[in-house]
């Protein structure tokens, strides 16, 4: 897998809101949502009881300001899993119903990572690979719901 899938965050702040401490992400996946956002070392908020999606010192996106929703922090469906190639939540569901439990999806975005088609460091608002919040969303529709 490429560089979509490693960060440097030996230099990472708290957030200014909550104080938690998440990746550093760089300008590129905040510019969409905040085209005047300086070159820097912007950080994304990981914890999804903070409003706040990015941060660089003072400066902060919000979860009202993104243009799109960003998948753990995202309230209303369709919740977003892989932005490279627009997966959602419910159509990872739906695959595992369609495949008897296997996904397809999941397989063609490892065959596309592999191949170099992603750009999860500018698409992605973690800044980092999507496979594992895609591992992750199908073990959850495997995991019986508690009573």
């Amino acid at each position: 897998m490429g560089s979509c899938c490693s960060t440097a965050d030996a230099d990472a702040q708290p957030c200014p809101k909550c104080g938690h401490v998440g990746p550093i992400v760089g300008a590129a996946p905040v510019r969409p949502h905040l085209a005047e956002a300086v070159d820097g070392d912007w950080q994304h908020c990981a914890n999804t009881q903070c409003q706040v999606i990015y941060h660089l010192g003072a400066d902060t996106v919000d979860a009202d300001s993104v243009i799109t929703q960003v998948g753990f922090k995202a309230t209303d469906k369709p919740t977003p899993v892989c932005f490279c190639f627009a997966h959602t939540a419910d159509a990872l569901g739906e695959d595992l119903a369609e495949h008897e439990g296997v996904s397809v999806i999941k397989a063609e975005i490892k065959v596309a990572v592999a191949d170099s088609l992603c750009a999860c460091e500018h698409l992605n608002p973690s800044g980092k690979c999507c496979l594992a919040d895609v591992h992750r969303t199908l073990k959850s529709f495997a995991q019986p719901t508690p009573a």
